[in-house]
């Protein structure tokens, strides 16, 4: 997998600098057809880590361990990233320098992957400064605008803070175990119950949490999703922020059974939901509306997780795994389609985006199932994901079990409040003067558009196997492996 995009990331940018007039064609198609290698070496790859990991060695130096959680992470954010760059190839046709977009776009993958399958703590943070490297440059793309530095600048000070937490965190589980791998130190750790591990540990949850978009930890988030070209903002909530999140699940779950962490994490999540979704309801912006909506939804899969892990429960952990995957695609698809409307009438402000669904009507159709489906409204897949949410904590047969499942229900239903507004607009008999000039976009972009609502629906009229898989990989989790 890492090999195809590492080539795609070398014949993307010297494509696109040899055939300069065509650039962003021939930049965008080489690394589509990466990333369609890629894709294809993961399922290839499904069988075998079913039955169980695998250790590898890449490049002959960088031990990895292939499990079947963390290829369920990297497909997500491939497949995401290859209808990102289809997306991007017309809608990126009035910027310059797109033979470094793509390439960008490439790396950023390239460190999920590692992310996915890294063992070591050391390896943890490097391919956490990849990420952080090349979502900043993505972010500030469009470096002749002032928004998007400034969201940049924003979201570096804040990433490198968070960078500079988990490296000490790092350094102080060397001290007191002598060694960085995560198998390792969970062995240790089962044979000899160590104190002293709640400073790094503590370091890791603000570091990671950052990343995250944990509330309250998350301000870097709504500038960094709003200015970013559309395509960006999609994997930045979409794939960015769940990685955060899975990092510091597989830390935990190597080093934190001393620590009740799934309590800590149920805490975190009932704050961020209800926050994110308050302040989705102040915004005007559509972008930034979804921005807020993705720090909510950052909070049901941080309830599945520790509920799961809190409780024991199956489903919680499951739930949000699944919960991962479905939000990729279907806030993807969120962002895909305001980016697709405010390529059109130049413009973010949902205010002036009245009407706009009848002179785009594919667009407007895969936006009201994206957020139907964010809202969790059957039979969208939002609906099942979160359906083993709220199930986890009725399961869980406790007070706070049943009052943890209510709140999340009842941030489902506030969600939309802004959800339905936002779509009521676009369907509106009314105009503006800047929804007259709407029309449908053009084929690469609608047709991106069309594959995601189609695997919103999917996976909610039959989650199963992905479901399935979720569930499987869990089970064979020891450790965080």
């Amino acid at each position: 997998m890492v090999l195809y995009l590492l080539f795609g990331v070398i014949v993307s940018y010297l494509g696109g600098a040899l055939f300069k007039k065509h650039e962003r064609i021939v930049s965008g198609a080489l690394a589509a057809a990466a990333l369609i290698g890629s894709l294809v070496a993961a399922f290839e790859l499904v069988p075998f880590l079913m039955a169980g990991s695998s250790a590898v060695v890449l490049f002959g130096f960088l031990p990895l361990s292939a499990d079947l959680l963390g290829l369920i992470i990297a497909m997500t954010g491939i497949a995401l990233a290859l209808v990102v760059a289809v997306y991007s190839l017309s809608y990126m046709d009035e910027d310059t320098g797109t033979n470094k977009f793509f390439p960008l776009l490439l790396l950023l993958v390239i460190s999920v992957l590692g992310l996915s399958f890294t063992f070591d703590l050391f390896n943890l943070y490097l391919f956490f400064e990849l990420l952080s490297i090349t979502s900043f440059t993505l972010v500030a793309f469009r470096k002749d605008q002032w928004d998007p530095v400034e969201a940049g600048i924003k979201f570096l000070v804040m990433s490198a803070t968070g960078s500079a937490m988990i490296l000490l965190g790092v350094a102080l589980v060397y001290m007191n175990f002598g060694s960085l791998d995560l198998k390792v130190i969970y062995q240790m750790i089962a044979a000899n119950p160590a104190g002293g591990l709640w400073l790094p540990l503590s370091l890791f949850t603000v570091g990671f949490g950052i990343k995250a978009a944990i509330f309250p930890l998350h301000t870097w988030l709504p500038d960094a999703h709003a200015e970013a070209p559309s395509g960006i903002s999609a994997m930045l909530s979409g794939i960015v922020i769940e990685v955060g999140l899975f990092a510091l699940l597989r830390i935990m779950l190597s080093m934190g059974a001393s620590l009740p962490w799934g309590k800590m994490f149920i805490i975190f999540a009932v704050l961020t939901m209800t926050a994110g979704n308050i302040m989705a309801l102040t915004q005007k912006s559509l972008k930034r509306m979804l921005a807020y909506s993705s720090v909510a939804q950052m909070g049901y899969i941080v309830l599945g997780l520790g509920v799961g892990i809190h409780y024991g429960i199956a489903a919680g952990t499951t739930g949000g795994i699944f919960h991962i995957i479905t939000h990729a695609f279907m806030k993807g698809l969120a962002f895909l389609c305001a980016g697709a409307i405010i390529h059109r009438i130049g413009s973010g402000k949902i205010e002036d985006m009245h009407g706009v669904a009848w002179k785009m009507p594919v667009t407007g159709l895969a936006f009201t199932i994206a957020v139907l489906s964010l809202a969790g409204v059957p039979p969208f897949s939002g609906f099942m994901s979160k359906l083993l949410i709220y199930k986890s904590g009725i399961q869980a047969a406790t007070t706070v079990g049943w009052a943890v499942s209510l709140i999340a229900i009842f941030n489902s239903v506030l969600s939309l409040g802004y959800y339905l507004p936002a779509v009521g607009a676009l369907y509106s008999k009314d105009t503006t003067a800047a929804s007259t000039k709407a029309k449908e976009v053009p084929f690469m972009m609608s047709s991106m558009l069309v594959v995601l609502a189609l695997v919103t629906i999917y996976l909610g009229v039959m989650p199963d196997p992905v479901r399935s898989w979720a569930a499987q990989a869990v089970s064979m989790l020891q450790g965080g492996f």
